[in-house]
């Protein structure tokens, strides 16, 4: 990291209001809005003092930036929090208009369709409904079309609050996400209002991909073509359930369903072969923004995809701003503006993962890939114009396993904890599973985008190359996962312990970014104590295998 970042002094007080705010009524944010003009009038003042009193303006801005975030907090999430006594009430049968925000499946597999809403419009006797978030899973309707994200459909079901005491992964997702309430047991009955004429595009388009991606598959193809749909286009429920639960052990499901990794992946190639095109940079970029978003809409628009296209787009932004290594200080903006658009995100594990991942890759793991290729270049006292050929070829193939195992062990320091605490698997030997599965991740993503247009044209010839490809990782994954003390069942002991830990790591992190490519080899361990420490003392660890 070559540049101060002073977004952090934002968003860190920004993230400490949120959770402060989380704890209140509605009814405080004028309270809040008050506190943020009494720290902005002060820091506005303590700005014109000398320097010895800088600490002043320091510390009432951080003031200013957590009243403020807790004000936006209570102004835009207070509301669609339930009152408790709402949450006590029995179930009830109800007819209800509810805006798909985000579709599970299209039901293919229970014949139901299952997803995220936000209630617009309920009876009279349950008016606070109105604004809420509910998880609904509700038969198809007889006579209107199946359901897509984006409209406003009508439905009669059974509500009920989330129930809590299951404590399934699912269930909590749900609570982390500010949904309380669950909407099963009923029909969509009619569509009010249509996603338009784009959702119906990205629908149409969805599908028409998968046809693609699907044709010329043997029936020992099918699960091979399945995961080749789920890594391309987001839809989960085509990988078999006991291959997803191999992928989640082995800390690859990140590899083989769409993530933050496949819309960076998709990027690259989209800059790559726009790059070959005349006209200005400029023009490429925005070229390649705005595939990229198409593409993001046509999986589904998955909150992990649109999130790494919102940390593109300002790495870009901030690229075309002249501020080179810049990385850093754009994911932090993007994180914000995240935040601001959706404050409930903080809570939801697939943003924590995602940015302390992409975090960490950038403050740790490249210094540290550096270092693992400076130790492990053979032939170190030769000079590149030294090495014969076939030597350049291996020194060249052990830098780029360098660098790639210190990102792969960069992300995994980053994401062990949330990875504990969300899916129950502690996964060390994903550390070098991964070097070698996101090697061949990138060529099935670059082969399944090339066989599109070859697809519209009947040829398929190109996805033998990709499934052969797919069940290489499929044979690693079982490889790896049998292998005994690589990876294991954890459970956490202290609920508040992975947060405290990602957030330790990542501060020391940020604290010796800059000076770690002078450092002795042992400052590379200090970060990465932080989740030794969490495993040893703070999760309960059995074989997974």
């Amino acid at each position: 990291m070559s540049q101060r970042v002073p977004w952090l002094w934002f968003l860190c007080p920004g993230i400490a209001g949120y959770f402060s705010a989380n704890s209140f009524p509605p009814d405080y944010s004028f309270h809040f809005l008050l506190g943020t003009l009494i720290c902005a009038l002060v820091a506005l003042f303590a700005s014109s003092w000398n320097h010895g009193r800088l600490w002043v303006w320091q510390l009432f801005f951080a003031g200013c930036a957590f009243c403020l975030a807790s004000t936006h907090f209570l102004t835009v999430e207070g509301h669609r929090k339930p009152a408790p006594l709402w949450l006590e009430l029995p179930p009830r049968e109800l007819i209800l208009d509810v805006e798909i925000t985000r579709l599970f499946n299209q039901g293919k597999v229970s014949g139901a369709n299952s997803g995220l809403g936000l209630v617009r419009r309920a009876p009279s006797v349950r008016r606070d409904l109105v604004g809420k978030r509910l998880y609904f899973r509700l038969d198809p309707s007889d006579s209107a079309p199946a359901p897509l994200r984006g409209d406003v459909v009508r439905a009669v079901g059974v509500l009920s609050p989330v129930n809590e005491e299951e404590g399934d992964s699912f269930v909590n997702h749900l609570l982390a996400r500010g949904i309380h309430y669950e909407f099963r047991r009923g029909q969509f009955l009619e569509t009010i209002k249509s996603v338009g004429t784009f959702g119906r595009f990205c629908h149409d388009a969805n599908v028409q991909f998968e046809k693609y991606l699907r044709a010329g598959a043997e029936p020992e193809d099918e699960t091979a073509a399945g995961i080749g749909v789920a890594m391309l286009l987001g839809k989960k429920a085509a990988i078999p359930p006991e291959q997803k639960e191999r992928f989640i052990l082995a800390g690859a499901m990140h590899l083989f369903a769409i993530s933050g990794l496949h819309v960076a992946i998709v990027a690259g190639l989209l800059l790559l072969l726009l790059r070959l095109l005349p006209g200005p940079r400029w023009m490429e970029t925005a070229l390649a923004l705005t595939l990229l978003f198409l593409y993001v809409q046509i999986t589904g628009g998955a909150p992990s995809a649109q999130r790494a296209f919102i940390m593109i787009l300002f790495w870009k932004a901030s690229s075309f701003a002249g501020r080179r290594g810049g990385a850093f200080p754009a994911l932090v903006a993007s994180a914000i503006f995240v935040l601001a658009v959706d404050p409930q995100q903080l809570w939801d594990k697939g943003f924590q993962l995602s940015y302390a991942v992409v975090a960490s890759i950038i403050l740790f793991g490249g210094p540290l890939g550096e270092r693992l290729q400076a130790t492990l270049r053979p032939w170190p006292f030769l000079s590149e114009e030294e090495l014969s050929w076939p030597r350049k070829g291996i020194v060249g193939m052990v830098h780029k396993f360098g660098g790639a195992l210190g990102i792969s062990a960069a992300a995994t320091f980053a994401s062990t904890p949330l990875a504990v605490e969300a899916f129950g698997v502690f996964s060390p030997g994903g550390i070098l599973l991964n070097v070698f599965l996101v090697l061949l991740a990138i060529g099935v993503l670059w082969l399944a985008v090339f066989s599109l247009p070859f697809g519209a044209l009947g040829f398929d010839f190109l996805h033998e190359i990709s499934w052969s490809i797919i069940r290489i990782m499929d044979f690693l994954v079982n490889f790896f996962v049998g292998i005994p003390g690589l990876f294991f069942r954890a459970e956490t002991q202290v609920p508040w312990a992975p947060g405290i830990t990602v957030f330790a790591y990542l501060g020391i992190c940020m604290v010796l970014a800059r000076k770690l490519p002078t450092l002795p080899a042992f400052a590379f361990l200090a970060a990465p104590a932080c989740p030794f420490f969490f495993i040893a003392f703070g999760a309960n660890l059995s074989l997974g295998n």
